[in-house]
């Protein structure tokens, strides 16, 4: 099964829909805060899909919560926007948390640049930001989190606008 993720919208609706519409197949929507309200705008247009969302720092009027805990495919799984644990600096309360809570896979936002890393059983990646940035040498992206071969391949596409 395969999961879009995706992180930072920030108002940038016509790029998140052509995500979706490129990435129709793909029906579990992992969403890591900062634009929420595109995401609302995302369900009524693409009611097919299930979203499912975290806020991000500029989330603060939902009442969603800011970080999760799922189980995708027998793998555990954090979900978080990433400012509560300062990414922009360091993964290494990310990483901490992360393995405290015996999660697999922590999946943040809120940095708008990509991020891979596999380190002692954890993956920790960021999809980057939907929203083009022209001072950022990444071009705006997503991520897919796929687990056909039974363990989870995460990967960064680019969108070329």
């Amino acid at each position: 099964m395969k999961y879009l993720i995706i992180s930072d919208t920030h108002g940038y609706y016509a790029e998140l829909a052509c995500i979706l519409e490129a990435e129709k197949d793909i029906k579990d929507v992992i969403f890591l805060g900062d634009g929420l309200n595109d995401i609302r705008q995302a369900q009524l247009q693409f009611p097919d899909r299930n979203f499912i969302c975290v806020k991000g720092n500029c989330d603060l009027w939902d009442k969603t919560e800011s970080m999760k805990i799922l189980t995708l495919e027998g793998h555990k799984v954090l979900i978080t926007h990433g400012d509560g644990f300062d990414v922009k600096t360091s993964k290494l309360a990310l990483r901490r948390t992360a393995i405290n809570l015996g999660v697999e896979i922590a999946l943040y936002g809120h940095t708008h640049r990509q991020y891979y890393e596999y380190l002692d059983g954890l993956y920790i990646f960021c999809p980057g930001s939907v929203k083009p940035e022209t001072a950022s040498a990444f071009n705006p992206s997503y991520g897919i989190m796929d687990f056909a071969e039974g363990y989870p391949n995460i990967y960064n596409c680019e969108i070329n606008l």
